[in-house]
């Protein structure tokens, strides 16, 4: 009898436990979705309209074209990067701070995902395990899959996609989320694994109930994949499965790309929802139009948009940049399928931080003039107001600086401005002119920036300067990097 007593009151306290577990979950409420992505034809709709609903882009040479169900977007694929492997986590520390930081890297895109909006990005490709994080590499040594190599998902990473795609989802734009990248795949363990990885992703995206987000299964599945399935030949076995899984009678919309110039096989075009096409080393804009035309000419061709998500230097020649002409965005547009800028620091340019939107550690913000220019062809192409630009002066003596707007335009109603100096808040003013006194210490080096809050129609949008490093150095003389 003793024994049976031994056992009954555990068994009370766990059934007690379960049902108040079950209970806290289920009293737990959904996040209520606020945006939702459909395609219907050749056009991708956002919440029952077609994007960019009206707009036609007028070329200053009187040409026209429409810009309505397009999807305008970006490669800033790294928003939830990390590495654990200790043995190379140590190569991405901030300039500022000297250390790296996961959840900075994820808070910072988010701080500039309204700005992207404002310039009429509608989409942005984010990748489960990343890129390559110096731009362009062959080895691959870091760790930064968001995959155990059993195909689980790993809750930080997850954690960090989360806080992206709430984000993504309040401020309506759509997610291009990649699993898988050449050089990281070889860190799952096989084939089952990858396959695996699939069907946890997909589910863990449908069980939050997003409706903002379309997959690629992987980038560029013509280079370098050690998994047989996620080559080109059988990747679209990839492609069904993840189309096969429902949650309350909805599913996702999936493809996969090539590298940079090539068209993708009839397997992949018919199993896909919408069609990617990458543009990296495709510098005549001519052989982007006929890309675009090879794949509508396909028999597996199904009538669906086309989207180029990757594009590094787009343009025919260095002095033409970012015209109406010369350039593939500009080609893609007037041919009627989406598009893409990929920046990253170039070789030349690891030393400066503020450049390239894939290389880590990275500034998300709009910083860099090539940057700017994107966007602004953009904002121009889709019809958007894009943001006020901001500039720090260090002509004046050491320690003192102004904050100077330009573009403000006449609903903008400026918040605040804050100076960060080493990822520190030191000083902040909610009303012009914004002069700041910032204490400067010699035996340190100063890496400092200007913050802007303002709002919009309601909305709340941060733009950033460029970051300085040592802008008074040496003390007294002018400023340089």
């Amino acid at each position: 009898m003793k024994s049976i007593k031994h056992f009954e009151l555990p068994l009370v306290i766990i059934l007690v436990l379960l049902q108040f577990n079950a209970c806290t979950r289920t009293s737990i409420q959904p996040r209520e979705m606020k945006t939702e992505v459909t395609i219907v034809g050749q056009q991708f709709y956002i919440n029952g309209e077609p994007t960019y609903k009206g707009r036609m882009w007028a070329t200053s040479y009187g040409g026209e074209y429409p810009v309505e169900g397009l999807l305008m977007n970006a490669r800033l694929v790294q928003g939830i990067f990390d590495d654990v492997n200790p043995e190379t986590d140590g190569q991405w520390a901030y300039p500022d701070t000297k250390q790296w930081s996961p959840d900075r890297n994820t808070d910072e895109y988010i701080d500039a995902m309204a700005s992207w909006k404002e310039h009429g990005l509608l989409a942005f490709t984010l990748n489960l395990q990343g890129g390559c994080p110096y731009g362009y590499c062959r080895d691959q040594p870091w760790d930064n899959s968001a995959f155990e190599p059993d195909g689980s998902l790993r809750p930080d990473f997850m954690n960090r996609l989360e806080r992206v795609l709430n984000r993504a989802d309040d401020l309506g734009m759509v997610v291009i989320l990649g699993y898988f990248y050449f050089g990281q795949d070889g860190k799952i363990n096989d084939e089952e694994a990858v396959i695996t990885a699939v069907k946890n992703a997909t589910q863990w995206v449908l069980d939050k109930g997003y409706r903002n987000v379309i997959v690629e299964i992987n980038n560029e599945c013509n280079v370098r994949y050690d998994h047989e399935i996620l080559q080109c030949h059988r990747v679209h076995e990839l492609i069904e499965t993840a189309k096969a899984m429902h949650v309350d009678g909805r599913r996702l919309y999936v493809s996969t790309s090539l590298g940079g110039g090539s068209v993708p096989p009839g397997n992949i075009v018919g199993a896909s929802d919408y069609v990617l096409l990458h543009g990296n080393g495709v510098r005549d804009p001519e052989r982007m139009e006929e890309m675009i035309r090879q794949v509508r000419e396909m028999e597996e061709y199904n009538h669906m948009p086309i989207v180029n998500n990757e594009d590094d230097r787009p343009w025919r020649d260095a002095h033409q940049g970012w015209g109406e002409s010369g350039n593939n965005f500009v080609a893609a547009v007037k041919n009627y399928a989406s598009w893409g800028y990929f920046d990253f620091r170039m070789s030349s340019e690891q030393h400066d931080y503020n450049l390239g939107h894939q290389s880590i550690p990275a500034n998300w913000h709009i910083t860099t003039e090539r940057e700017q220019d994107f966007f602004d062809l953009c904002a121009t192409i889709t019809g958007s107001p894009g943001t006020p630009k901001v500039f720090l002066d260090f002509s004046k003596e050491v320690g003192n600086l102004e904050v100077r707007i330009e573009n403000v335009e006449q609903n903008v109603q400026i918040e605040s401005v804050e100076i960060i100096m080493n990822n520190e808040s030191i000083a902040t003013l909610k009303e012009m002119p914004f002069y700041f006194e910032i204490p400067i210490h010699a035996e340190k080096e100063h890496w400092v920036k200007a913050h802007l809050l303002y709002s919009i129609n309601g909305r709340l949008v941060a733009v950033e300067s460029l970051y300085h490093k040592n802008p008074w150095w040496p003390y007294g003389g002018p400023a340089r990097d």
